[in-house]
């Protein structure tokens, strides 16, 4: 036990700090290809067959829909980027990138005080992609 003192500051730190880290869930739905429900919406029919979207939101870790910043999409390996400003007042912090070709793709988002998250998303044709990213403060002491 005596041989465990030193190091626990540390492993709490490492405990406690793992949970302060920004993050980014993905959902990806079972029927890409169907023609009811949120998806259909999201992807008209004539685009379905030929492209892929990527949709979400962005919320504070307190479960807010308030930080201001941007969120990005870039094909990987690719020196090009597609970048779209969030705002608190901009359709409740949420994102769409629509008419994507398959591939893979990374995603991230970057807001003012929090930590950024990024995340590569491998886009199919017919798919809707739904990220939620969840933005921890910088600095934020466990």
């Amino acid at each position: 036990m005596s041989r465990l003192w030193p190091a626990l500051p540390a492993l709490l730190l490492v405990a406690c700090g793992a949970n302060s880290q920004s993050s980014m869930l993905i959902e990806r739905h079972g029927w890409p290809l169907g023609t009811t429900g949120p998806d259909a919406i999201a992807l008209p029919v004539g685009e379905r067959y030929r492209y892929g979207v990527v949709l979400g939101s962005v919320v504070t870790a307190a479960g807010e829909r308030g930080c201001n910043g941007e969120v990005w999409l870039e094909p990987v390996g690719a020196s090009v980027r597609d970048v779209r400003s969030i705002a608190p007042a901009r359709l409740q912090n949420m994102f769409r990138f629509p008419q994507l070709l398959p591939g893979r793709y990374r995603l991230g988002v970057r807001c003012l005080g929090y930590q950024p998250v990024r995340r590569t998303l491998q886009v199919r044709i017919g798919h809707v992609l739904r990220a939620v990213a969840k933005m921890y403060p910088v600095g934020r002491q466990p």
